[in-house]
């Protein structure tokens, strides 16, 4: 299961193209965005890291409608990605440029998605509450113990959150094939399956991420080569990871349009890589077993 998004995407060259010019067309468009409603104060934001508070606030409120574009922008394009993912796998006969479209099934994800938004806010309220109630407890009753019952406590409420997020990854693939919100449905389907289900979350993470890295190291080396090249030193390179907002053709460099173009690649490597071990695992708990052989006398 860990390792399916990376047979999905070696066997589908095609698909990973026309993924990565999604991807590039959605970070140039967010760029864009962000030149024009936040351009000026990304770029004092940039200059001045250790800005006074109330500057600071300033910068933010200035920048915020720029991020009340973005955020459903990001919604609609992870839900996008995400049912691009499962319709490969679990419906391949339905075509489409990357099997990318936005149609019910990606409203239903985005719907779930925002549920669970909700739902999370609710579990950590909850779950401050109850480390609140016992540090309360703890102070009461023994003070030299407040600091092992505060780790305790972080430890535990800690397990408690990645445990029901394993326990309901299976929610999105299931809202998708089902052509239906199912919010608690894959708590069911997962019984039993926890650590499964973590180690090949985990093992598809740190291997996405062992990539990510080397790529990363790769095309900085690279970068810094072109950088250097064009007479621009090593500043090409810093100003890829801190780019200019102030206007288009200040964002627009070598260094940049091959930043994208990297990360759009690595993005659609990487929403494979992490979402195919949830239909793996819808999969094989989805089939049924075979009934037992027959065992009945002879001549029945």
């Amino acid at each position: 299961a860990a390792f399916e998004g990376f047979r999905l995407t070696r066997e589908n060259p095609r698909v990973v193209l026309a993924w990565s010019i999604f991807h590039f067309v959605v970070s140039s468009i967010g760029a864009v965005v962000l030149i024009a409603f936040g351009g000026d104060a990304m770029t004092q934001l940039a200059e001045q890291p250790e800005a006074a508070p109330g500057e600071m606030t300033a910068l933010l409120r200035e920048m915020a409608p720029a991020y009340m574009i973005l955020a459903p922008l990001g919604l609609a394009t992870m839900s996008a990605i995400a049912a691009a993912v499962y319709r490969l796998q679990l419906r391949p006969q339905e075509g489409g440029f990357g099997h990318l479209r936005f149609g019910a099934d990606e409203i239903r994800l985005v719907l779930l998605t925002l549920i669970y938004y909700v739902l999370a806010v609710i579990g950590l309220v909850g779950l401050i509450l109850l480390a609140g109630v016992i540090a309360g407890v703890v102070a009461a009753v023994a003070p030299d113990a407040q600091a092992p019952a505060a780790w305790a406590t972080l430890l535990f409420c800690g397990g408690l959150i990645i445990y029901a997020l394993v326990r309901l990854s299976l929610a999105p693939v299931l809202t998708f094939q089902e052509r239906r919100l199912v919010v608690f449905g894959s708590w069911s389907l997962t019984r039993g399956h926890f650590w499964r289900l973590l180690g090949a979350y985990v093992l598809a993470g740190l291997t996405i991420a062992v990539v990510t890295l080397l790529t990363t190291v790769i095309f900085a080396a690279v970068l810094g080569i072109i950088s250097v090249t064009m007479g621009r030193g090593l500043e090409g390179v810093g100003a890829v990871f801190q780019p200019d907002f102030s206007s288009i053709s200040a964002y627009v460099t070598v260094e940049t349009f091959i930043y994208l173009v990297v990360t759009a690649v690595l993005n659609a490597i990487y929403y494979p890589v992490i979402l195919s071990p949830q239909v793996v695992a819808y999969r094989a708990f989805r089939t049924p077993e075979p009934a037992p052989p027959y065992e009945g006398g002879a001549g029945i």
